[in-house]
């Protein structure tokens, strides 16, 4: 899938299948992916679409630009259905560092339970469409949608962060700080 975007048209190129429906009152894309799944999409009324091969061309028709943002409302709305269809999968490393910390999967049940040294156990809901796998001190998030697996890892990184002497915590994988020097006396 790729976008060529000019002045008042762009293009999109992608290997799925997909089909302009024309009603009466205004035009529908129908997409296919590979797993039988579909979206649809209105073009509004000042938008030309048309299809030719593996493509699809889509032309601002009036002059009046006062509803340009619109048009560019709905290239941004076409471009995130396709990137949702492209199964392509999201993933968040956290390391977690620190005598005593541990974390366990419970995929039955679907949550996670952490023990991040508080007097108490931890216990958090995974999100539907996340997956969690642990090996040693790296906790792998990975998910189809980017932006629920960027905020369970938020939220898992929030409940213990590092510690800017030690570096006890949890960190993302490539999470780089400057650990403060300890006072000696």
């Amino acid at each position: 899938m790729q976008f060529k975007y000019f002045y008042n048209e762009f293009r999109v190129f992608f290997e799925k299948d997909f089909d302009i429906f024309f009603t009466k009152d205004n035009k529908i894309i129908l997409i296919f992916s590979k797993k039988s799944v579909f979206e649809l999409i209105e073009v509004p009324n000042f938008v030309f679409v048309k299809k030719v091969k593996d493509n699809i061309f889509f032309k601002f028709l009036t002059k009046d630009f006062s509803v340009f943002p619109k048009f560019v409302d709905f290239h941004r709305k076409v471009s995130h259905m396709l990137q949702r269809l492209d199964n392509k999968k999201y993933k968040k490393h956290l390391v977690i560092k620190g005598l005593g910390m541990r974390v366990k999967y419970f995929r039955f049940s679907n949550k996670l339970q952490l023990k991040l040294g508080f007097s108490n156990l931890i216990l958090l809901n995974v999100p539907a469409g996340i997956e969690i796998y642990r090996n040693k001190d790296v906790l792998i998030i990975e998910g189809k949608n980017r932006t629920t697996v960027g905020n369970f890892a938020n939220l898992v990184r929030s409940l213990k962060i590092p510690d800017s002497y030690k570096g006890k915590g949890i960190w993302y994988k490539n999470e780089s700080r400057f650990l403060k020097p300890i006072k000696k006396v």
